[in-house]
């Protein structure tokens, strides 16, 4: 009986006091392909099994010194995956019942043929098959688990994690090992912002007041960048009643790239539609606009001393020059695109802006992800829009504040983040920011860094984590550059000229 060979080519150990059995016993595992570990001693089979493999043994029941059972729970305490085989004349309920209870394998009535033993080999073997099958499964679960792409944990109710996978590693620059059993470590990760509606989150599906579900929030680098994180809890199957749920199992993705790409389309329709609305005012009041002035003009030529005259071309001037800002905004920008390095860009704009800094009492530091990967982009444009930035927020600081610049990179995007202390009040529009509507004050060269970055394919923004404003720019990894608006009515500077 040879079903596998390969299989059974492993140590089975057979305890037996009558040596008649023993030789039958050895002849037949030799026949199969095993390595027979024959003893008639208790004490003598513990130093086999300790010093062999053994995957199989057959105990008789009845032993000197010590019984098959007593000895099976030996054997067993050592190797808790050893398959028992049970072999006894004087098989009782008691014995039957207390031997199952240890997790005997298998029975043999003495005196027993040759076939009885080949049942035990085969059932062995189905049973050997069945584990190793079992360890696959669990070992292709757990190698997906660790693997994959996303963070998958265990929540405990103090916001402790009892399991964290090593994507813990590539999201959030932390070794497992560093965040496991700390008491409220995921409450730190999360932005301060969204704290409150975790905790609400999380402690309504404890209590049974909510079921699992989604949640968007932002979670902190090691390095200090935020990731835009969904968040999915899952209540364990296990628990019969939710007083006694111990812990959430749940995932965490990073949409980072979504959430970009979505303001980047979210300002291309605000591009569009700004385009659209400057091309009707152009249109509409190019012709009264000339009206007017040349109206008033002649007005002020005959009575120089009328003021409400000066006020009227004033006026006509101002809107004039808004139009003006309106037309260049929309414009296409002349980009020379090759591959260079934002490190090197930062850098140099650090030490263009070095001298400024340091006479004000202000500082600036600068933190570049390592391996950061040379991005296509206009050198001169970006490093131009750098300075804006810092410009900007030598503004908004004051002596003895710090300037912290990131950039790392996502999926998809390379991220620049400019974050500096503001004590002036927070604008309730940050959009506006980037429109050419204003003249000085505030939003000196953000219009035009915003176009820059637009013209590269990127995505410049702005927003406030309390006591700092921050401006982030998105650049892709790859040269997907934006294709500017060419056809538009507009005021041309000839027809726009008052008279």
């Amino acid at each position: 009986m040879h079903d596998d060979p390969s299989s059974t080519a492993r140590n089975v150990l057979v305890v037996d006091d009558d040596p008649s059995v023993l030789e039958i016993m050895g002849e037949v595992l030799r026949g199969e392909g095993c390595s027979p570990l024959l003893t008639s001693h208790p004490m003598e089979a513990l130093a086999l099994a300790e010093t062999n493999d053994c995957s199989l043994a057959f105990l008789d029941i009845q032993l000197p010194s010590m019984s098959g059972l007593e000895l099976m729970g030996r054997l067993k305490a050592r190797n808790p995956h050893l398959d028992v085989v049970i072999m006894t004349g004087y098989g009782t309920v008691d014995n039957a019942v207390q031997a199952i209870q240890m997790g005997v394998a298998d029975f043999i009535r003495k005196p027993f043929s040759i076939e009885d033993v080949f049942m035990c080999l085969r059932r062995h073997r189905e049973r050997q098959a069945f584990r190793d099958r079992i360890r696959q499964a669990e070992q292709r679960y757990a190698d997906l688990v660790q693997h994959a792409p996303m963070l998958i944990f265990s929540l405990r109710k103090d916001f402790s994690l009892s399991f964290i996978n090593r994507a813990c590693q590539t999201v959030l620059g932390l070794d497992p090992s560093e965040v496991l059993d700390r008491k409220g470590w995921l409450l730190e990760r999360v932005v301060e912002e969204d704290r409150d509606r975790l905790v609400d989150h999380v402690a309504a599906v404890f209590d049974g007041l909510s079921d699992a579900g989604f949640l968007e929030c932002r979670l902190r680098h090691r390095e200090g960048h935020v990731l835009h994180c969904l968040i999915k809890t899952f209540v364990p199957a296990s628990p019969a009643r939710r007083d006694r749920l111990k812990q959430l199992e749940g995932i965490a993705v990073d949409i980072t790239d979504r959430v970009l790409l979505e303001r980047a389309l979210v300002q291309r329709e605000k591009l569009k539609t700004l385009g659209a609305v400057a091309a009707e005012v152009a249109h509409e009041i190019r012709n009264p606009l000339v009206a007017i002035g040349g109206f008033a003009r002649r007005l002020l030529n005959r009575y120089p001393e009328a003021s409400e005259a000066s006020i009227i071309l004033d006026e006509c001037r101002r809107l004039e020059r808004i139009l003006d800002r309106i037309r260049n905004y929309l414009s296409p920008v002349d980009i020379s695109v090759g591959q260079h390095s934002v490190e090197e860009i930062l850098r140099r704009c650090k030490e263009l802006m070095g001298l400024e800094l340091e006479r004000k009492g202000m500082r600036c530091r600068l933190e570049v992800e390592p391996g950061l990967e040379p991005l296509p982009v206009d050198a001169n444009a970006l490093l131009q829009v750098f300075i804006n930035l810092v410009r900007n927020a030598v503004q908004a600081m004051q002596k003895g504040d710090e300037l912290m610049v990131r950039a790392y990179h996502s999926a998809q995007h390379v991220i620049i983040r400019f974050q500096n202390p503001c004590r002036k009040p927070v604008v309730t529009h940050p959009d506006a920011l980037f429109l050419p509507f204003d003249e000085g004050g505030q939003t000196i060269g953000l219009p035009l860094s915003y176009r820059l970055i637009r013209s590269m394919g990127g995505v410049l923004n702005f927003s406030w984590e309390e006591p700092c404003a921050v401006f982030t720019i998105c650049l892709p990894r790859f040269h997907e550059r934006e294709v500017e608006p060419q056809n538009f009515p507009s005021m041309s500077a000839e027809s726009s000229q008052l008279p």
